[in-house]
């Protein structure tokens, strides 16, 4: 049997290139009434698929920029606009609506602000609700976006995280929302407890979380399941195109196929 196309095969990277949705759908409800947020909306892409997926669902897209003309129009579906790199915005437009069943984060990608994201979604999402961290590989050490996290956290301070960039031996240490679940992630396979706690001390390195900020989560999610593309997109991001050098990795056009800090997604389930 041919599994049916998703609306977001012909349209966006999350199917194309990072091939997020064959994941999603072992995890995303049957259904869902109650509120959809997406941090980011770029073209509207994904806010159709999430429409098409879920019809009963109130979605609020949520983007630094205006409304858009190409973004979707429909009675169910609002914008709000807000800059992930302001606490207070942020905070303003979560409180400002009912705890979601879905959020999406496919914003900015700056380190910084997904950690703030998920630091502020996971305390309004709803029990047993489902928090999807896209593009979480920008928190990686070999992706530019952490790198200039990294520079501009070590200006004026010659110490070790500045080092850590001019040394490739010298291991970064700096606190992200990926290093955070996958800490968190492993924490839950400890079988002792004393090693649990050891290992939750070790992720206090202040930085975006803070000991409250990593109790508090570690209390609430039940799970975490964590996507890494490891076969070829479909087409290549930047040209279109399917015709590859398999051999070299790359697109025709020398985009990277199989690069370290590319196509990770990080799905979160609030303990009901």
């Amino acid at each position: 049997m041919t599994t049916p196309k998703s609306p977001l095969d012909e349209t966006s990277d999350k199917s194309f290139w990072h091939g997020y949705t064959a994941f999603y759908e072992g995890l995303l409800p049957a259904d869902i009434s109650g509120l959809i947020i997406e941090f980011g909306v770029f073209k509207g892409n994904s806010v159709r698929w999430l429409f098409a997926r879920f019809p009963r669902a109130r979605i609020v897209g949520v983007d630094i920029l205006p409304v858009q003309a190409e973004w979707p129009v429909d009675p169910q579906v609002e914008y709000r606009q807000a800059d992930q790199g302001s606490e207070d915005q942020m905070a303003v437009v979560l409180a400002d609506l009912p705890p979601p069943q879905l959020i999406i984060e496919d914003g900015s990608h700056v380190p910084a602000h997904q950690a703030r994201c998920l630091r502020l979604g996971m305390d309004r999402l709803l029990p047993g609700g489902l928090y999807i961290l896209e593009d979480a590989h920008t928190s990686l050490p070999s992706h530019a976006l952490f790198k200039q996290e990294l520079a501009d956290a070590s200006k004026g301070k010659p110490g070790q995280a500045l080092q850590s960039l001019l040394h490739r031996n010298a291991a970064p240490r700096h606190a992200t929302a990926l290093s955070l679940l996958l800490g968190l992630e492993h924490v839950r396979r400890l079988s002792d407890e004393a090693a649990r706690q050891q290992a939750l001390a070790a992720l206090d390195i202040g930085g975006h979380f803070d000991r409250q900020a990593i109790e508090r989560l570690h209390r609430c999610i039940d799970s975490i399941r964590v996507y890494r593309r490891s076969t070829l997109p479909l087409r290549c991001y930047r040209c279109g195109s399917e015709a590859f050098d398999y051999h070299a990795y790359r697109c025709r056009c020398g985009v990277e196929l199989l690069a370290e800090a590319d196509s990770m997604s990080v799905a979160i389930v609030k303990s009901a």
